[in-house]
């Protein structure tokens, strides 16, 4: 850039404008976030309270169940099976005598006959709170896959029933919207079994879908600490994290960086959805990792989450990243210095795919108003620098490209700051932040005494 004072000023002006319009560049990822599960149903009418699970009164067949608990924990495996064995002679309906026995079985080793006494014990049990786990634990014993199996039917069946019984009636009562009682159902079986992690993850649904954030945030963290690999509980742990970071004007950090880890684990944890990297993009570019924020919105495209907001944000990503690479060039000197000449050439690619993203993104909304500032500023900061001949065919008008070297450099220049001056004047239409596009007007006064004093 030519060291003249009022180009100096403009450079001054811009790089002002990049910090105020970062507070306008990052949508609230609520628009992108799903709702959380068992708050969508609707139903005109509250249904039919139901009955709890029988749970039979501990009788002398309980006696032995216990015994046989005792002396598994001593594994002393034999006298246990003789002591469930009896429990279930006296009375075959009692499903803990079955939780024991599949308990046995697998110290055993004999996943087959472990597999068959958990499905008694859940069949006998036939929770509405567990039909999910059930399903899949159905699915993978019949692809033999014991293991997996029974670790779907032990979510069920270590669950306290009555705990269980709570929980189905707070789902009954959200189907319906009514989330006070839905609230008091959930307390009721976090107080009978405190290692339940569903109801506190439905509570803190509850909570974000009423934006208490300060109330979700500790119940999903909750959920989370007791089922540390759901992926789900991971994901709207970090959406309700970001939330609450832009809740005040400036950015809680250490609330974003949390964000981050949460979102992580969803997606190790084996949750595949668009939302995720959107989500883990927008929150890299807050926390300055410009790469992962690059990869995660890519990420998106190719999984055809394709609106405005994220090609918006690729674009800020690419330019943020171009900005990090040191380069300075006069506009009139060649380029001979090899590692110059590469710092060059990886500036000017990543901002000639911020342009291209942003055109993307007005592509998706014309009247996105604030896309066309960001991309003058993109446009500006391309006139900074020279294009080597690798980039000619990549620039954006075909119809001119190719001149750039006949015409020499001043042309390429002009070009990209009337391109710039064209963005801005196109925000100063559609925008209704009288301040801001003061600064525009003001801005494009800059640049073009910058261009005619060339």
């Amino acid at each position: 850039m030519r060291s003249m004072s009022n180009t100096f000023l403009l450079s001054i002006r811009v790089a002002s404008l990049l910090w105020v319009s970062s507070i306008l560049i990052i949508p609230p990822l609520a628009a992108q976030a799903e709702e959380p599960p068992m708050l969508l149903a609707q139903a005109k009418k509250k249904p039919a309270e139901t009955g709890p699970t029988p749970i039979p009164l501990p009788k002398f067949y309980a006696r032995h169940v216990e015994e046989g608990n005792k002396l598994l924990a001593q594994n002393r495996l034999q006298e246990a099976l003789d002591e469930y064995f009896a429990a279930r002679t006296i009375n075959p309906d009692y499903y803990p005598t079955y939780v024991g026995l599949g308990k046995a079985y697998i110290k055993m080793g004999k996943m087959a006959q472990a597999l068959d006494q958990y499905r008694t014990a859940v069949k006998l049990l036939n929770p509405a709170y567990g039909t999910d786990h059930i399903k899949r634990g159905d699915l993978l014993a019949s692809k033999g896959n014991y293991k997996e199996a029974l670790d779907e039917y032990w979510e069920v069946l270590r669950i306290d029933p009555q705990a269980g019984n709570q929980y189905s009636l707070a789902l009954r009562h959200l189907r319906y919207n009514n989330d006070k009682d839905a609230i008091k159902a959930l307390e009721a079986a976090i107080k009978m079994d405190e290692d339940y992690a569903d109801p506190y993850f439905q509570l803190g649904n509850i909570y974000y879908k009423q934006n208490k954030l300060p109330k979700a945030i500790p119940a999903y963290q909750t959920a989370v600490k007791l089922d540390s690999k759901n992926a789900t509980y991971n994901y709207f742990m970090g959406n309700a994290l970001y939330k609450s970071s832009r809740a005040k004007k400036q950015v809680n950090m250490k609330e974003v960086k949390e964000s981050i880890g949460y979102f992580e684990n969803a997606l190790k944890y084996g949750l595949r959805r668009s939302n995720i990297h959107f989500n883990l993009g927008t929150s890299y570019i807050l926390s300055g990792d410009y790469d992962k924020a690059i990869s995660n919105l890519q990420e998106c495209l190719r999984m055809d989450l394709r609106d405005q907001e994220v090609y918006y944000n690729l674009g800020n990503a690419f330019y943020r990243r171009a900005m990090q690479i040191p380069f300075k060039w006069d506009g009139r000197s060649s380029l001979t210095d090899p590692q110059l000449l590469r710092q060059n050439d990886a500036k000017f690619d990543l901002l000639l795919k911020s342009v291209k993203s942003y055109q993307a993104a007005v592509a998706q909304d014309k009247k996105y108003a604030q896309v066309y500032f960001d991309m003058a500023v993109s446009y500006y900061r391309l006139s900074e620098l020279k294009p080597t001949a690798q980039f000619i065919p990549k620039l954006l008008d075909k119809g001119t490209s190719k001149d750039y070297f006949s015409r020499g450099m001043r042309f390429f220049k002009a070009d990209m700051s009337q391109k710039a001056i064209e963005s801005m004047q196109q925000f100063v239409a559609l925008s209704d932040n009288s301040k801001m596009k003061a600064t525009a007007n003001q801005i494009i006064t800059d640049i073009k005494a910058s261009v005619s004093g060339s």
